[in-house]
């Protein structure tokens, strides 16, 4: 299937949330019993391979309840082209010690752990800006799984 052909997916019921980083997107796909995938847009783009990202994700359109996506504006751009519904999910900007804590707490990278602490209101500000995607903005203490 050609993945411009995305409009006739919607009949799957399969949604594709992209959320922010430490929001629980690996935490559903592994330790619950919710149907879903994570796909790594970054794997993909790093490599050049952006025509099998978007045959992954039709893959599983249908056969999980949730695809779950990072927020990188270029793959949800590439998405949103491609005729997919994207439900994009974000911490408040005044979140970032939170996260911040929930980075170490996971122990992310420092280098990971970094860059979102330097661009985290211009990645947040970004997000907010996207008029294509239906948005969940969490609060203290929220987690994607209470969102969902």
């Amino acid at each position: 299937m050609n993945y411009l052909d995305a409009k006739s997916l919607v009949r799957y019921n399969t949604i594709i949330c992209a959320a922010f980083c430490g929001s629980g997107k690996t935490y559903i796909c592994e330790r619950t019993h919710i149907k879903s995938i994570e796909i790594e847009y970054w794997k993909y783009k790093d490599k050049g391979l952006i025509e099998e990202y978007m045959g992954e994700i039709n893959k599983h359109m249908g056969n999980v309840a949730y695809i779950f996506i990072s927020t990188d504006p270029e793959g949800l751009k590439l998405l949103h082209r491609a005729g997919f519904n994207i439900v994009l999910v974000y911490p408040r900007n005044d979140l970032r010690n939170e996260y911040l804590d929930r980075f170490i707490t996971r122990d992310s990278p420092t280098d990971f752990i970094g860059a979102f602490m330097k661009y985290w209101n211009v990645w947040i500000n970004e997000l907010k800006e996207l008029s294509y995607c239906k948005h969940i903005v969490l609060n203290s203490g929220k987690y994607l799984l209470d969102v969902l």
